[in-house]
């Protein structure tokens, strides 16, 4: 007959009852109770999966915002060390004609997450708030992928975990680097000069 674990509790019967607790039994069992509750406090929080807290992991489908930014459980995520082009920016293939790069790369992190699970190991918050963190599907670094297929920009400034990722895509002249583009943050720059004129 298996054994069911954990094993059922049974009431002690009258003979195994205890004698009557002096007052160090009772303060050794209140701490020992406020020990074992402490945990169940902190259950709600994470069981929520909003990832509060650096290191802290969200998992789920996604669906992609833009070039570097996921929706995880409906959780936005900014993928770390990466920037993607920005709405209304726009670029030049090869050939010179304009094209809408934001779109192209969104749609191009669209395809990597279709489908798929998404797991994201959350570093920090930027200053609007947003998560901003490592995703992977299936093993597979997102911004990795990104950077690789040259729809993505590494951040120099703060990291060089894609350098050679971006370095192969320049030298293969793939996605953006096919034709002129205008990294994001410089466009951002940019846009703020014009519009402060």
């Amino acid at each position: 007959m298996p054994v069911a674990w954990p094993p059922p509790m049974r009431s002690p019967t009258c003979s195994e009852r205890p004698a009557a607790a002096g007052p160090l039994a009772r303060r050794v069992a209140a701490i020992m109770a406020v020990l074992i509750a402490l945990p169940a406090l902190a259950e709600p929080a994470a069981a929520g999966r909003t990832a509060n807290h650096p290191n802290h992991r969200l998992t789920g489908a996604a669906v992609a915002l833009e070039g570097d930014l996921l929706s995880v459980a409906g959780t936005p995520v900014r993928l770390m060390g990466i920037d993607a082009p920005d709405p209304g920016q726009i670029c030049r293939n090869r050939y010179g004609s304009p094209f809408d790069c934001h779109r192209i790369a969104t749609g191009v992190l669209a395809a990597l997450v279709e489908g798929n699970e998404v797991d994201c190991t959350i570093a920090e918050r930027d200053r609007n708030g947003l998560f901003i963190g490592e995703c992977r599907v299936r093993g597979f670094d997102l911004g990795g992928a990104m950077v690789a297929r040259g729809w993505a920009f590494t951040y120099r400034s703060l990291t060089s975990t894609y350098q050679k990722s971006e370095a192969y895509a320049q030298s293969k002249r793939l996605g953006l680097w096919a034709g002129q583009v205008e990294k994001p943050w410089q466009w951002r720059s940019r846009k703020v000069r014009e519009e402060a004129r």
